[in-house]
């Protein structure tokens, strides 16, 4: 049986996990200019399934239908985000740092984009759940409804590429100065 499905919690809802389920997405690969439809996509389903969500579990709903979102809007639309966009680096600081370490922290994030977005799409997805949304193996399991084995098999060769590339990118850094 359907129970009707309250607004006042929907809205609640929307409230207390939106900019989580946005960062989720951008760092999944959801170009900006499509991200904000994709979290709306995240919302109608949790509201039309609301009756489904466990009290306590409302985050790892989300970030499950995120996951498939994400998926699901990365192969409709490809990927059209530039990694040299600056809508694509949120800069969060919290002291005035000189125009010097602005401009070396803002090629770090575009750096670190670059990288993740570089990753094979299976990869990146476990990388980003772990690495930045602070998930455990067991969670990513769960969400993407992988046998662990291949999360944790994903996980140890996005660091590998990742740090590859990483090392790559620095020494090219080191030989041009």
């Amino acid at each position: 049986m359907t129970r009707q499905v309250d607004h006042g919690q929907v809205r609640k809802l929307v409230e207390d996990h939106f900019a989580d389920v946005w960062r989720f997405l951008r760092h999944l690969g959801v170009p900006e200019h499509w991200v904000d439809d994709a979290a709306q996509e995240v919302f109608i389903v949790a509201a039309r399934r609301f009756d489904e969500i466990r009290p306590g579990r409302e985050r790892s709903f989300l970030f499950g239908t995120a996951f498939k979102v994400a998926q699901s809007t990365r192969r409709k639309f490809g990927r059209a985000a530039s990694p040299d966009d600056d809508s694509v680096v949120e800069a969060k600081v919290d002291t005035a740092p000189n125009p010097e370490e602005e401009l070396d922290d803002k090629q770090a994030r575009e750096l670190a984009l670059r990288l993740i977005d570089e990753l094979d799409e299976g990869q990146r997805q476990v990388f980003v759940m772990f690495e930045v949304e602070g998930m455990t193996l067991q969670q990513i399991a769960e969400l993407t409804e992988l046998p662990m084995n291949t999360v944790a098999s994903r996980l140890r060769l996005a660091r590998e590429v990742f740090q590859t590339r990483f090392a790559r990118h620095r020494n090219i850094r080191r030989a041009g100065r």
